[in-house]
């Protein structure tokens, strides 16, 4: 019931956002992610736009991608209303990739999801330039086992970080081919 609740007022929040919209992406056209940067979707999404960028096949709280570009040193990665910036967890330019790890981990526990676990940290290429990538798995308050995989760069002073996250029974293995390949395509204008 409490994941429920959770998927309810999360979906609240990015449906009634003064900001938010819903749209369609279109699987054959590159799409703007933020921050001046795209992405091949690989096949069709369904686009809500409200701070950031999120995408779903079946539905937030099932599927996310989840794209936080820009995000600048002293900032967190998520606004969450009721609690500061220092409460969360804050970007800083001098963070190494663990530490990055750990702000990603960090802000999903502080957003209630329980037993966050990362794992294979590794370089990876973002767009023409050299970023990192991990995965994680946690559970939800409702005890759904969650996967999840996330995609950095850390520039001057920014960071852009994507991250996936859907249950691990099937929705994670049957679409987490197609999100590498939307990964692997960031481009930077």
């Amino acid at each position: 019931m409490k994941y429920l609740n959770r998927l309810v007022a999360l979906g609240a929040v990015l449906l009634t956002s003064a900001c938010a919209n819903v749209s369609l992406v279109p699987a054959d056209k590159p799409a703007t992610v933020g921050n001046g940067m795209t992405v091949m979707p690989q096949r069709q999404w369904n686009q809500i736009k409200a701070d950031h960028v999120v995408w779903t096949a079946e539905g937030t709280g099932v599927d996310e991608i989840i794209f936080l570009t820009g995000i600048k040193s002293g900032k967190p990665l998520f606004e969450m209303p009721g609690m500061k910036n220092e409460q969360i967890g804050i970007f800083d330019s001098k963070m190494l990739p663990n530490d990055i790890q750990d702000l990603v981990v960090g802000t999903l526990t502080k957003m209630g999801y329980q037993a966050v676990r990362p794992g294979n940290l590794t370089p990876c290429p973002f767009g023409s330039s050299q970023g990192f990538c991990f995965d994680f798995d946690f559970s939800t308050s409702g005890g759904l086992q969650m996967k999840g995989m996330t995609i950095a760069h850390k520039q001057t002073d920014t960071l852009d970080l994507f991250l996936f996250q859907a249950p691990g029974e099937y929705y994670f293995g049957a679409l987490s081919p197609t999100v590498s390949k939307v990964f692997a395509s960031a481009q930077t204008k």
